[in-house]
């Protein structure tokens, strides 16, 4: 009976353990999995190929406004956007 006690109380810590390093293992940014040392921060190759493709694709582009865009100044000299600085010298 003793022998279960001390075998319970031994394996208590060692999953606490298993759970801290699940948690501290970074997940596969393309499916989630526990990533591996030799395809990090990827799961595996395949998962980083997948990334790959998306980057190739523009899946990842950040979307931009069209630097021709007139709106923005028609509006300043309109003075619907006047800067702060132009009402306190007024």
């Amino acid at each position: 009976m003793m022998s279960d006690t001390k075998q319970n109380q031994q394996s208590e810590p060692t999953k606490s353990v298993a759970k801290s390093a699940a948690k501290l293992l970074p997940k596969c940014p393309t499916c989630g999995a526990p990533a591996d040392a030799k395809a990090r921060p990827f799961c595996s190759s395949r998962c980083a190929d997948v990334d790959l493709g998306n980057w190739f694709q523009g899946k990842y582009a950040i979307p931009a406004v069209d630097s021709a865009d007139d709106t923005i100044i028609e509006a300043l000299l309109a003075g619907d956007m006047a800067s702060p600085q132009n009402e306190d010298d007024c």
